[in-house]
């Protein structure tokens, strides 16, 4: 009687066909990270998911824990993430896929809008008389639309004007109606400036004044509740390969932009140079206002969540100071 025979190489770990890199973030610009994954097989009874260890990189066949990698795989920069779709297979085989990543880089992606609260400005600026406008245009090429007003005004770039507003856009009857603060982007002269109302056209339109005044400022204001576009930043890190973490626990997330009264130490919801009930805070409202006109980003969130493996991904979420 025959004795049966198994091949010893069947005890270990080998890449076969359908082995592939793939490159998750190529449409956010990352054309640099590469997850390998490594189709592999080997006899069910001698599988060992301790084989290696979560963090084990890919510079060799050996560290993989396979027979051999495919001509040009060998990245010492790509680390084990796991076994994953493990399945019996034909002559008491299993297979699985073993995958290998590199860190990815850091992107900043827009991420849609978000209701944001802005703090209050305590006392930033007297209010002065309303001002009567009299056209509104656009020129297509350009940010927001040209305001012309009847009487003179003292606005400069980078100054913020509160504004009620309503136009008809062509032939349509329909008014749009603006109204709010805005940051003042030129002022070719003392009777017109132009402002982003966050309208956008891809070709020249005829824009009729239906009415519209404004006063100078930022005026003293309450905090107020804004539908913002926003940015997130992702940033990877891997405990005990990204230098200075050793452990989830030396990950400080950014914190959420605040104000905080100099007096009490407190977070408050409005800034202030010295004035009103909670004093100067930290910014103050001249601070405040200038990250205004500067399109300083403020975090809104942030969060850590495991990403592949022990690779953790850290989110950051801001938008634009208004």
């Amino acid at each position: 009687m025959a004795i049966p025979y198994t091949q010893a190489s069947m005890a270990l770990v080998r890449a076969v066909d359908g082995t592939f890199i793939s490159y998750p973030f190529i449409s956010d610009g990352d054309t640099t990270t590469k997850v390998y994954n490594l189709v592999c097989t080997q006899r069910a009874s001698d599988y060992n998911a301790a084989q290696i260890d979560l963090d084990d990189n890919m510079s060799s066949a050996a560290n993989a824990g396979v027979i051999d990698l495919p001509s040009g795989w060998a990245d010492s920069n790509a680390y084990f993430v796991g076994d994953t779709g493990h399945a019996p297979s034909a002559g008491g085989m299993i297979s699985f896929t073993r995958t290998f990543a590199n860190i990815p880089q850091s992107t900043t992606i827009a991420s849609g809008s978000a209701f944001v609260t802005f703090p209050g400005i305590f006392g930033f600026r007297t209010a002065e008389p309303l001002k009567t406008i009299s056209d509104v245009k656009m020129t297509v090429g350009n940010i927001g639309v040209t305001i012309t007003t009847t009487e003179a005004h003292d606005l400069i770039v980078g100054d913020n004007v509160n504004i009620t507003m309503g136009f008809t856009i062509g032939s349509d009857p329909f008014i749009h109606s603006v109204s709010g603060n805005f940051l003042v982007l030129t002022a070719p002269s003392t009777t017109t400036f132009s402002i982003d109302i966050g309208y956008y056209w891809g070709e020249q339109v005829g824009l009729t004044l239906d009415s519209g005044t404004l006063v100078e400022g930022p005026i003293q204001r309450s905090p107020i509740s804004k539908n913002q576009s926003t940015l997130t930043r992702y940033d990877y890190i891997l405990p005990g390969v990204t230098p200075g973490i050793s452990s989830t626990l030396d990950i400080n997330l950014p914190p959420v932009f605040s104000v905080t009264s100099v007096v009490t130490g407190e977070t408050t919801s409005t800034t202030s140079d010295g004035g009103g009930a909670v004093g100067t805070t930290i910014p103050t409202s001249t601070q405040y206002v200038d990250m205004i006109a500067n399109d300083a980003n403020i975090v809104i969130e942030s969060s850590l969540a495991e990403w592949a493996g022990n690779i953790l991904v850290q989110k950051t979420k801001t938008c634009k100071a208004r």
